[in-house]
């Protein structure tokens, strides 16, 4: 009998989902609150009659990642789109991929998941509400998958007197930004386009290491090829990028990073080093306490700001399911308090996918990785399905795949620095290319060349390490994934090609 499954949201994860279910011949049902698809993607202003919009991206936000690198491995982005996209790019290429796999019959839209729990038989009862009916239905599924990621919950720092400044417009406004990471970055650099100064709040004494867009004239996730990532150490391929960071942009130097960008969570930036340079962002120390007197704002190293208009805080987001009780995807309250002091954004995930004491439900896009999050999320649809296909080795004990997940903390505890000891933190190639392996797509370099020929291979080892190298080989594998990984790679092929001969 076929087996039905639960999908819960409609953004990047769930429509990728969706369409794996399809292809693995699996019944997707899909439960999307919202009554479009694309998740923080849709874009939507803020305005006097919504004040409080469903969590989305920022009207001037750019892909940290290259369309090479972003792309769904068997649906590329057009190759004479931008390097990098905005908002509108992006939500237009969802909605062409949910249109060319007919992903939207599917979709249960304005529908909320209440509650999910899981039955006797280890099947999962999903309790949900229709708006328009607003009337409490439910279903029994054989599988679930939730796929609401990790940007549902804002985490609000605690300070005194934060509830005396209101959000106003920008305009010759002097703005404080509270955050040092990729959105805290770009939004303090948009706002100088429109205030009269921005200052940047950071709880650290030095700001992370900032990479460039592009260096040397290349995307900067163009860099490592698939051959530099296994063969170059981390910590040489870390010094490598630190010189062609810091050779170019200036650090302001009482604010240069003092960990290895290796170990670190670097921001993906550009125009913020001249914002830097020319004063017209600020960084401040952390906030100590707001006051209302002259819109006052005092920081812990003891320095005021007076007359300040807006105080925006780009602080993240807290991992929550409110339809889902917290041990099953956090591990208990005894995992928590093994690891909450040394981890934050703490997951007990086999795989960064599956509770070991839960069957039959998983999750997607818990991982964060100096990596495009579009091309994990689907990876992690396919070895979803064929898990439950039995397309892949059966998963270890219990045991096993809590050893599996204490060794992982150990290596994040390891090599990364106390601030970047994310739960959720994955290196992005060697995470996709494990799940390739047990899915049966990794681009083997004897099948390459057997299939492909030598120069070919030579383009998949030194050139962009595309998320389409995936559909090459294998059960799903893709006829027009050679065309274009040449295309993504024609300045390395041209490259190569002179090389040889």
């Amino acid at each position: 009998m076929t087996k039905r499954i639960a999908i819960i949201g409609a953004g990047i994860s769930g429509l990728t989902t969706i369409k794996q279910c399809l292809v693995d011949d699996l019944i997707p049902i899909c439960f999307e609150q919202n009554s479009f698809i694309g998740g923080i993607w849709r874009y939507e202003d803020v305005y006097e009659k919504n004040n409080d919009p469903y969590p989305s991206v920022y009207k001037g936000v750019l892909t940290n990642t290259s369309k090479e690198m972003t792309t769904f491995s068997d649906f590329p982005i057009p190759v004479d789109w931008p390097t990098y996209l905005n908002h509108s790019l992006v939500e237009k290429y969802i909605n062409m991929y949910a249109e060319h796999f007919n992903l939207l019959p599917h979709i249960k839209f304005n529908t909320a998941v209440l509650n999910i729990s899981i039955l006797p038989d280890k099947r999962w009862k999903v309790k949900y509400i229709i708006q328009c009916e607003n009337e409490e239905k439910d279903e029994v599924f054989d599988f679930v998958i939730v796929c609401t990621g990790k940007h549902r919950k804002p985490k609000w720092p605690e300070f005194k007197g934060m509830n005396l400044f209101k959000a106003i417009d920008f305009e010759d406004k002097r703005v404080l930004v509270v955050g040092c990471a990729n959105s805290a970055m770009d939004i303090a650099v948009e706002l100088t386009h429109a205030a009269s100064q921005v200052y940047l709040s950071i709880r650290r004494e030095k700001l992370p290491w900032i990479i460039p867009r592009f260096i040397n004239g290349k995307a900067h996730d163009h860099s490592p090829s698939r051959f530099s990532a296994y063969m170059i150490p981390p910590f040489i391929r870390g010094k490598i990028l630190e010189n062609n960071i810091i050779k170019p942009f200036s650090f302001p130097p009482n604010l240069m990073p003092n960990e290895p960008l290796i170990t670190s969570l670097p921001v993906i930036n550009f125009e913020v080093f001249q914002c830097l340079t020319a004063g017209t962002v600020i960084v401040k120390s952390d906030i100590k306490e707001l006051k209302s007197e002259n819109n006052l704002i005092e920081f812990v190293d003891g320095t005021i700001l007076e007359n300040i208009d807006v105080v925006i805080y780009s602080t993240g987001y807290d991992i929550e399911y409110p339809f889902l009780e917290n041990h099953i995807f956090t591990g208990g309250d005894e995992i928590v308090q093994e690891f909450e002091k040394d981890f934050y954004n703490l997951i007990w995930l086999y795989k960064s996918m599956f509770p070991p004491k839960y069957p039959n439900i998983a999750f997607i896009g818990l991982t964060l990785a100096v990596g495009a999050n579009l091309p994990i999320s689907e990876m992690q649809a396919r070895y979803i399905t064929s898990h439950i296909k039995g397309l892949i080795k059966p998963f270890p004990s219990q045991y096993e795949m809590e050893k599996s997940i204490r060794n992982n903390y150990e290596k994040v505890r390891k090599n990364s620095c106390k601030h970047a000891r994310n739960a959720i933190r994955q290196n992005y190639l060697s995470y996709m290319d494990n799940l390739s392996k047990d899915i049966g797509c990794y681009p083997y370099s004897y099948e390459i060349i057997k299939k492909f020929g030598f120069r070919f291979w030579q383009l998949i080892m030194f050139g962009i390490a595309t998320p389409i190298q995936y559909r090459l080989l294998g059960r799903d594998s893709w006829e027009g994934a050679k065309e274009v990984i040449l295309l993504y790679n024609k300045d390395n092929f041209n490259h190569i090609v002179r090389s040889s001969k």
